[in-house]
């Protein structure tokens, strides 16, 4: 988010060519193909690479578990709710103000605040 607007910057990925062997995506054969597409990758393919790497089976299962709650996470898919810096350092800053004051919090403010990270 924090880099969305800067023009030096930009997304990109390898591509590559995937044959689906059948529907167990363990048992992918892909290909990269050494070029740069633009925008971000259409899906992750790291347990593959991982497992054609050969690291040992419990880790394969371990990150294809994060990176499938990853990608639902990215899809909007789950409920949780990341925060970006720029968001952080406003929340933070909100907080701050609460607590700095020395008079009694507003708990109405406070259960606003806590209610927009919901």
């Amino acid at each position: 988010e924090d880099w969305k607007n800067e023009p030096s910057i930009r997304l990109g990925h390898m591509e590559c060519v995937v044959e689906d062997n059948d529907n167990d995506s363990e048992k992918k054969s892909i290909a990269f193909l050494y070029t740069l597409g633009d925008g971000p990758c259409p899906k992750s393919f790291g347990v593959n690479v991982a497992r054609l790497a050969g690291l040992p089976d419990d880790v394969l299962e371990r990150a294809k578990r994060v990176s499938v709650a990853f990608e639902a996470e990215m899809n909007g898919e789950t409920n949780h709710h990341k925060i970006i810096p720029s968001e952080a350092e406003d929340i933070a800053s909100k907080i701050e103000k609460l607590f700095s004051t020395g008079a009694e919090v507003n708990h109405d403010e406070l259960k606003q605040i806590w209610e927009g990270l919901q």
